[in-house]
């Protein structure tokens, strides 16, 4: 891959739209956990392909391409998102997937459901590490916090989901998982 990014950087763009769509669905749903209207997510993934195409020469470590295009992408949502004030929650997001049954399906559904008991504050914290399997590390540069704060965000806020999910009934009280 860093062959393909080196490339990219040199104006290749085939080898730029390769890794485009190598990372389409990694955008995708963490657009998703942003964004309501299928419109602005559509305009969000475009205008970070868009800014990533026309700055990916500003690149200086091709080992933090992902990293990188997830922050513009963060950026191109954020913006989205205040200029249209539409913010979709988890279970708006599981309602409008359709029904599929293969076993990821069902899997990114049950994700995303645990995701809902997660606070709107740790939420895309835990999308990209558990999601997008990030490092905390990574996280920290994306979200520009720092990582022992990423790290302490996601201690107190698995105490927290356990509890909750024991109060649902989802887990019992050895932790074993329950009726959902």
């Amino acid at each position: 891959m860093h062959t393909l990014i080196k490339k990219a950087v040199r104006g290749d763009a085939e080898a730029f739209l390769t890794l485009m769509d190598m990372h389409k669905d990694s955008m995708l749903r963490i657009a998703h956990t942003y964004l309501l209207q299928e419109a602005d997510v559509a305009d969000a993934m475009q205008d970070t392909i868009l800014d990533a195409y026309e700055n990916i020469s500003k690149l200086r470590e091709a080992r933090y391409f992902k990293t990188w295009l997830i922050r513009i992408l963060l950026n191109n949502c954020s913006r989205i998102y205040r200029k249209n004030k539409n913010y979709i929650s988890i279970e708006e997001f599981s309602d409008s997937i359709p029904d599929k049954s293969s076993e990821a399906d069902i899997a990114l559904l049950q994700f995303h459901e645990l995701l809902s008991y997660v606070s709107d504050e740790n939420r895309l914290c835990f999308q990209l590490y558990y999601g997008e399997e990030f490092t905390t590390g990574e996280i920290a540069k994306i979200l520009h916090i720092n990582e022992n704060t990423i790290r302490s965000r996601m201690r107190r806020e698995k105490i927290r989901l356990k509890n909750k999910l024991k109060q649902t009934g989802y887990l019992d009280t050895e932790g074993k998982e329950g009726a959902i």
